[in-house]
């Protein structure tokens, strides 16, 4: 004669439960984004670009700084150092000439670049179509200051009634990507914005030790 069976436990009860919901969040986690969730994660994201777009101008505008006090170095050493700061003569004149003279076209060529890291970026107005009829999982271009100003007043309000949250995030999904853009192209003048800074400090720093060692000669 087998012997009856125990009912189950709490403690199996709560694991039991412990581990459906553990499945069930799994398998939330591994389904394509809700409508909702997709437009907030999208919003976070154009947000983060654009803060990452507002870095990039303040590091340009600091380089630009930098670039000012090396350039007040310069002129204070040319403009007020004199012949008996700076020789002007002889092997020593040359050398210090020289250096002089590839520092400034180094520095006309560097602010070329800052101008590139700080100009504005995907800010034209498009002359395409645009959408008039709502198509769901299109963009309805009601964002972009661009598209918007190529509307009238009601049509745009009409639009907006009957958009739909599928039409938003594919509208936040092209956008991200132009954030995404043009944050490349702007770092990647920024970098070559600092690399120029390196080298007229370095330019200046040579320029100086010239000036050092022609007077230790004299």
């Amino acid at each position: 004669m087998t012997a009856p069976l125990l009912p189950s436990t709490p403690v199996d009860e709560k694991d039991a439960k412990r581990r459906e919901k553990e499945a069930k969040r799994l398998g939330i986690e591994r389904e394509p984004l809700e409508p909702a969730f997709r437009y907030k994660a999208l919003l976070s994201a154009v947000r983060a670009g654009q803060d990452l777009i507002e870095l990039a101008d303040k590091k340009a505008r600091f380089a630009l700084v930098i670039i000012s006090v090396l350039n007040a170095v310069v002129v204070i050493i040319v403009v007020r150092g004199g012949d008996s700061f700076i020789p002007r003569d002889g092997l020593w004149g040359t050398i210090a000439q020289t250096e002089i003279v590839a520092y400034v076209l180094t520095t006309i060529y560097y602010i070329f670049k800052a101008i590139e890291a700080l100009r504005p970026r995907g800010s034209g107005a498009t002359t395409d179509p645009l959408p008039t009829v709502g198509t769901a999982g299109e963009s309805m271009r009601v964002l972009f200051h661009g598209d918007i100003t190529r509307r009238g007043r009601g049509e745009f309000r009409q639009i907006w009634e009957a958009l739909r949250l599928d039409n938003l995030n594919t509208e936040l999904a092209d956008q991200l990507l132009t954030i995404a853009q043009i944050n490349q192209a702007k770092y990647a003048a920024l970098a070559k914005l600092y690399r120029g800074v390196s080298i007229m400090t370095a330019l200046l720093t040579v320029t100086l030790v010239t000036i050092a060692a022609w007077r230790l000669t004299r």
